[in-house]
């Protein structure tokens, strides 16, 4: 596949230009600004460290960079929130995250509403529309004793996927901080078929700040709505689990 380079928000390689992915011609039954999904397995989410952020604890608006697996930045996803419910609610604020491509186009547009509970006990939800406007799936959290969990439902509410995430109260998702952390994703049947792993980002970077990174892995055969649903469980994921980290702090 070819590339070009052109503006954006990518860190590349010191004297590198940042690479984007070319535009792909329209698909029939894809969401059109989604076929780049099509042709891959594996995308990265990386959260943009906001130093205001870093230093004041000031909740910013976030920001990310979508990449393939080959580290080609295909999207940029900016968030739209409250500033009100940023400050006083942190994580637990609704927001809606716009998607657009290299053209700054918006794409896909996600959604989680405000919920006075937070994470607490609360069934969050959040929904992705593609074009915006057009819903092409939802993810709810399920219930979980000691683990996040959610399910994947296409628009007329037929479950599709789960995603179990790692037991909190084990070594391996508390105790062991420097470890990354796998939330399986499974067929209604249990077989794992991908997963989406928050990756440990090194000390500085984990201590100071709440910017992550995400790996999310699925069939490349995958629905292409399914597909995009995935990412939008990754922000969903990234506000509920890892985004309030001033306790750490």
């Amino acid at each position: 596949m070819a590339y070009k380079t052109q503006p954006g928000t990518a860190p590349p390689p010191p004297g590198a230009p940042i690479q984007w992915m070319e535009s792909i011609p329209l698909i029939p039954n894809c969401p059109p600004g989604l076929e780049y999904l099509t042709q891959i397995d594996q995308i990265i989410v990386e959260q943009k460290v906001s130093l205001l952020e870093a230093f004041t604890e000031w909740e910013v608006k976030n920001k990310y960079a979508i990449y393939n697996g080959a580290g080609q930045q295909a999207y940029f996803a900016f968030e739209e929130s409250d500033g009100c419910e940023r400050l006083c609610c942190g994580a637990a604020r609704g927001y809606t995250l716009h998607i657009v491509d290299n053209f700054q186009k918006e794409v896909a547009k996600i959604t989680r509403p405000f919920l006075c509970c937070g994470n607490l006990c609360c069934q969050n939800e959040t929904t992705i529309e593609a074009p915006p406007g057009n819903v092409i799936g939802v993810v709810r959290q399920q219930f979980g004793c000691a683990s996040h969990n959610f399910a994947i439902y296409t628009p007329d509410g037929e479950a599709q996927l789960e995603i179990h995430g790692p037991n909190e109260c084990g070594f391996g998702f508390a105790c062991n901080c420097c470890a990354d952390k796998v939330f399986k994703v499974k067929t209604l049947e249990g077989d794992t078929i991908g997963d989406i792993r928050k990756k440990w980002t090194g000390m500085t970077r984990e201590y100071f700040t709440d910017a992550d990174t995400f790996t999310v892995k699925f069939p490349i055969d995958l629905n292409v709505n399914t597909k995009a649903t995935l990412i939008a469980a990754t922000f969903l994921i990234d506000f509920l689990c890892f985004e309030d980290n001033n306790a750490s702090r």
